[in-house]
């Protein structure tokens, strides 16, 4: 970025997408905005938590003892997602899912129409997209 702009070519950066992620058991991922921040911006949000043991139909593949849930925040003018988090297993591989929907700001239409790897954790983040009932 630095060189395009030294070079005359606009390049701004732009922090919307980038994933957070504590390395715990389980662990712990976010992106995007929280709702308290989404209500300082004025965006009328819809927001929805999940329990990964009782979405994910597999998700004893992965784990003895399934835990975890997802959560997701979504312009509601808009219908882009705003905001996800988890804390589940492998909430650091799944974040991206929605690091990269925020930053193309990919309608919940189109996510909700992805047909994801079946069975993951990523069934969990997809159920998590219907309770948004946009």
């Amino acid at each position: 970025m630095v060189a395009d702009n030294i070079l005359g070519r606009d390049h701004c950066a732009s922090y919307e997408g980038i994933p957070r992620v504590v390395f715990a058991d389980p662990e712990i991922a976010a992106v995007g905005l929280t709702a308290a921040q989404a209500a300082a911006r004025g965006i009328t949000t819809a927001a929805a938590e999940i329990s990964v043991a009782d979405s994910a139909a597999r998700s004893w593949t992965y784990e003895r003892d399934p835990r975890g849930a997802v959560g997701v925040l979504a312009d509601r003018d808009r219908g882009v997602l705003a905001g996800a988090w988890a804390v589940a297993p492998l909430a650091s591989e799944w974040i991206h899912y929605a690091a990269l929907a925020i930053r193309a700001q990919m309608p919940i239409s189109v996510l909700l129409d992805q047909v994801a790897q079946f069975s993951t954790y990523t069934e969990a983040w997809l159920a998590a997209l219907e309770q948004l009932g946009l």
